[in-house]
């Protein structure tokens, strides 16, 4: 058998005569630099993506590592760094690398809206706002939609429910199906008590996402806001189609039977949502309530 030697870069094995690994072309031996030259950092590079999409994301990190030490200017790098770390977790250290591609490059858009996604999932909107603001400023593209729909939650984390609105507003000028816009205009106007608006948008949501579960139940919630049990019974329902085991949609529909005054179907969908949250006390004792009442 050939013998090998195991890349202490991408950890695969390469005949030992190799002088270069044969999968990321770095060097086996102490012999060889341990620098890469551009053209190794270019090969590398496309190799590292491969990596990526077959999710071997710690390879993919040492591959771009690799690279920047030969060209620590090489800004794309840099960002494809930062995804790849945020996919392993390591969300401080994919901060710092999006920050340095920005550095770089103070134009680059998809770094300043990476960075504000991570923001907003790291709940820090006046940061997110920045990132998103800044994208905006520097390129307006239909494909951007998704900025000002972003712009539009960390606006709403903040508490500025006005400003999150015409945000999601100038997303859906920008694409009329966004239906992730609709959903958040939904959910911000239910926010203002706006059911009836709440509802158009809920609809024009679902009908470029029919199957979206939350958006049924919370197209159910406006209409029960509005007094309107069996249009929230039959969203209710259409909820439970797409997502049988979906907790709220459950409590929900059972608060909905509760006051059309069909209490025995209630106690059914109380019974199956406590299947899902058994140790739920409060609906065990709405159960018990409303048997004996029966």
């Amino acid at each position: 058998m050939e013998e090998t030697l195991i890349c202490q870069l991408c950890e695969t094995e390469s005949p030992v005569k190799h002088r270069y690994c044969y999968w990321c072309g770095n060097p086996l031996n102490e012999e060889v630099s341990k620098k890469l030259t551009k053209g190794e950092a270019h090969k590398l590079l496309e190799l590292s993506f491969g990596f990526e999409i077959n999710n071997l994301i710690d390879q993919a990190i040492k591959a771009y590592t690799a690279i920047l030490e030969v060209n620590p200017k090489y800004a794309d790098v840099h960002f494809k760094l930062a995804n790849a770390l945020e996919a392993n977790g390591k969300v401080g250290k994919a901060i710092h690398e999006l920050q340095e591609a920005i550095h770089i490059n103070p134009n680059y858009v998809e770094a300043h809206r990476k960075l504000g996604e991570i923001y907003i999932d790291q709940q820090l909107p006046d940061e997110a706002i920045r990132e998103f603001k800044t994208a905006l400023s520097i390129k307006i593209n239909p494909r951007y939609a998704d900025v000002y729909n972003n712009l539009g939650v960390a606006n709403e984390i903040a508490g500025e429910i006005e400003e999150a609105i015409s945000h999601y507003g100038e997303a859906i000028k920008i694409n009329t199906y966004y239906a992730k816009a609709h959903f958040n205009l939904g959910n911000a106007y239910s926010s203002q008590e706006k059911h009836e608006k709440a509802v158009e948008e809920y609809r024009l949501a679902l009908n470029s996402y029919p199957d979206d579960a939350l958006c049924l139940n919370n197209l159910g919630i406006a209409f029960a806001s509005m007094d309107n049990f069996e249009g929230a019974i039959d969203a209710f329902k259409e909820s439970l189609l797409k997502k049988p085991d979906y907790f709220r949609a459950h409590h929900n529909l059972a608060s909905a039977y509760l006051e059309v005054g069909k209490n025995e179907k209630a106690i059914t969908e109380f019974e199956s949502a406590l299947k899902l949250e058994p140790e739920n006390e409060e609906i065990k004792d709405i159960i018990t309530q409303l048997k004996e009442e029966n």
